[in-house]
């Protein structure tokens, strides 16, 4: 069987978030995702209610039954607990170099909730970080990762970014600022040791995005597997502004839910998608 992209992220019974969400990304450029379950979530749109972890051994059985059949083309990973951590260092060590791992690491949910104590979420960055292609903080997750708080925004994005590589030895970081509350646009930053390049995108009247780090995530991850010879930041700049793309049209202020489906229709005549 040819390779694929996976996902290893929890299950949002809502299905706008985690594990659904990925694969119906990947479904949404015409690829067939393959995807394992990290932990189950009690959540709806309004909130996260619980939290249980995939216990060891039945992920470790479900990633093996997998990779007997193809390893992953491409490789996304969600929501931890941090019991998996070790397993998924170990399945990393067993990739060929050159398969891009993309790590979203979700500390805490847009609604509430988590599954990491703060030392236990600093020893899976030290763990995992180096062992992936690129990692995908927020604001507030960068912040718990650096120990600090910006100053100056966007301008210390840029040392936040170096010190989570130094801290932690992240070969690339997106830094996602899109939680910053101050006035002026968003701003993200794809930072690597011999590179960095902003992205300002205008602020959108939204209480917030269900789902929108596991959407952005699987997007890079989707588009690695697609072109996978390309520069990284190729591959980011891409996704970032598919997922502006998603965002338009989101009427009202409320929490918006993304519907990756839209892809597929708005992108089917100019030849860019699969």
């Amino acid at each position: 069987m040819s390779p694929s992209p996976w996902s290893f992220a929890g299950i949002d019974p809502s299905g706008g978030a985690g594990l659904y969400q990925d694969l119906r990304v990947y479904q949404s450029l015409g690829l067939r995702g393959r995807g394992v379950p990290t932990c189950l979530t009690v959540q709806n749109l309004n909130g996260v209610r619980g939290v249980e972890a995939v216990a060891e051994k039945l992920f470790s059985a479900m990633v093996e039954t997998l990779a007997e059949e193809s390893l992953p083309g491409a490789l996304k990973i969600g929501l931890l607990p941090f019991s998996l951590c070790g397993v998924i260092e170990g399945f990393l060590g067993s990739l060929p170099s050159d398969t891009p791992v993309v790590l979203d690491p979700v500390y805490r949910f847009g609604m509430g909730g988590g599954t990491f104590l703060p030392e236990e979420y600093r020893m899976m960055a030290r763990i995992l970080f180096p062992r992936v292609s690129l990692v995908t903080p927020n604001l507030p997750e960068a912040q718990e990762l650096a120990g600090w708080s910006l100053e100056r925004y966007p301008d210390d994005l840029s040392l936040m970014a170096r010190r989570i590589h130094e801290q932690y030895g992240a070969p690339a970081i997106l830094l996602k600022g899109g939680h910053f509350e101050g006035e002026g646009t968003k701003v993200d930053l794809f930072w690597t040791p011999l590179e960095e390049k902003f992205y300002h995108h205008p602020v959108k009247p939204l209480s917030g995005v269900h789902g929108g780090g596991c959407t952005l995530s699987s997007l890079v991850t989707a588009l690695a597997f697609i072109s996978g010879e390309s520069p990284l930041e190729t591959h980011i700049s891409r996704a970032l502004a598919l997922y502006q793309t998603l965002l338009e049209g989101i009427g009202g202020s409320g929490r918006a839910t993304l519907e990756p489906e839209r892809l597929r229709r708005i992108f089917a005549g100019d030849g860019s998608l699969p």
